[in-house]
């Protein structure tokens, strides 16, 4: 296994390289802004029901900007996108330092929802565009998230760290803020700096064949319908692909967002063993997310699917049920392995199944899907926890993983199988 990810690293394209390696910086902020945002509101005396209001906001935000997101992205291209999203986020975070009053609060999470929003309508397409083939594609998602996971596990400890170190005037996690936006800051500077330049990406349906540029005025008409035609059937499956990722965004909602406020009050543990238990689920995910092409590979993109559904429905159940804390560290490590395979097997298989010039479309559509699931699983979730039930975030977790299977078996396995023959069959007669 070692030999292959060797392999796959040596491989990949100089621009894939400088991507993965500016990734580092991103993962650390990251990580610090996801332990203390959370207890820097509980500190500042805002409710758990609010915190999960502020998530949901988040997300729809997230959500009701993507698409326009997309549409800018044809006109800026990916790479200036992508850091006008980073240095978004470094504003964000300063506000939230700063800022104690709700209205500051909200401000600060809609500026970083707009930054996200910028970042995940073009970060995989960029560095798909990097690729040199759909085999490096899967592998540079996966190292991706990767060295996103490890960095974010070091931030999350940091985050543990640092309000003992430099403290702050708000309360104790404001200097963390400050120390996430460095790191935010310089990760943009070395990505405008560093990564290959990125024109705007083509339109979806624009793709047009040699012999069809060739038959003249002449031809229009019937190319024009065979363009409805593949528009219509490019829709539907960008649409079954969405309903996928829905379910990914409901899962994740449900659950991460809160793991640190689970393990202060189900198990009454203090910030510095939160940030440790978090940072080494970072280390899980990052093994996760290295295994995962190996994995595929082995299963093949079907079973992979099957085995990744059954062992994250079995860990999320397993989790509910009553047990020392000790129990419980043990099954939240196993399940970031297996939950960043699922999410990873589920991004990587999906964008690499649509057509280039379709992919900024999808990107749009998959942040609007994904961030509906986790806008009602957040703004549930936080009601939940406000009324002290810790145990059935895990349930509802579990039973949404079900119905994504159901879901995947029913509509979306059969439909990227077609679509991946359908691309190897292109390319085999190009």
């Amino acid at each position: 296994m070692w030999k292959y990810t060797y392999h796959m690293v040596r491989d990949l394209s100089p621009g894939v390289k400088r991507f993965i390696a500016t990734e580092s910086l991103f993962g650390v902020a990251a990580g610090i802004f996801s332990l203390i945002l959370n207890l820097h509101l509980l500190e500042l005396g805002f409710s758990k029901d609010f915190i999960g209001q502020i998530t949901s906001i988040g997300a729809l935000t997230v959500g009701l900007t993507s698409l326009p997101a997309g549409m800018i992205v044809q006109r800026v291209g990916r790479k200036r996108m992508l850091v006008i999203g980073m240095l978004l986020s470094v504003v964000s975070l300063i506000l939230f330092g700063l800022g104690t009053s709700k209205a500051a609060i909200i401000s600060a999470q809609l500026i970083w929802s707009l930054g996200v929003s910028a970042i995940v309508n073009s970060e995989i397409q960029l560095i798909y565009e990097y690729c040199r083939s759909k085999k490096e594609e899967t592998s540079a998602y996966s190292l991706l998230f990767a060295i996103f996971t490890l960095f974010t596990g070091i931030g999350t400890m940091l985050g543990g760290y640092l309000p003992n170190w430099l403290n702050g005037g708000t309360t104790v996690y404001q200097y963390a803020f400050f120390a996430a936006a460095v790191c935010f800051a310089a990760s943009a500077l070395l990505r405008a700096a560093l990564l290959p330049a990125s024109g705007p990406a083509p339109a979806a349906g624009s793709g047009q064949t040699a012999a069809g540029r060739a038959a003249g005025r002449a031809a229009e008409p019937v190319e024009s319908r065979g363009d409805r035609r593949r528009n219509r059937h490019a829709i539907s499956f960008l649409l079954v692909l969405s309903l996928l990722i829905f379910n990914s965004g409901f899962t994740f909602g449900m659950l991460s967002p809160f793991l640190n406020v689970i393990l202060k009050f189900r198990f009454d543990m203090n910030d510095d063993a939160i940030s440790w238990l978090l940072a080494l689920s970072g280390f899980f995910f990052f093994v996760g997310s290295l295994v995962m092409p190996y994995f595929k590979e082995k299963l093949g993109s079907r079973m992979s699917f099957i085995v990744l559904f059954a062992f994250n429905i079995a860990i999320v159940a397993l989790m509910a049920i009553a047990m020392p804390a000790a129990s419980f560290a043990v099954l939240l490590l196993l399940r970031g392995t297996g939950f960043t395979m699922l999410n990873n097997l589920v991004d990587s298989e999906s964008m690499s199944a649509v057509a280039e010039e379709d992919r900024n479309l999808f990107a749009g559509m998959r942040t609007v899907s994904r961030s509906i699931g986790n806008t009602i699983a957040s703004y549930w979730a936080g009601f939940i926890l406000a009324a002290n039930h810790y145990a059935l975030p895990f349930i509802l977790t579990a039973a949404a993983l079900l119905l994504g299977f159901a879901g995947y078996a029913w509509l979306v396995q059969g439909a990227l199988e077609r679509r991946q023959l359908q691309r190897t069959t292109a390319v085999e007669m190009n």
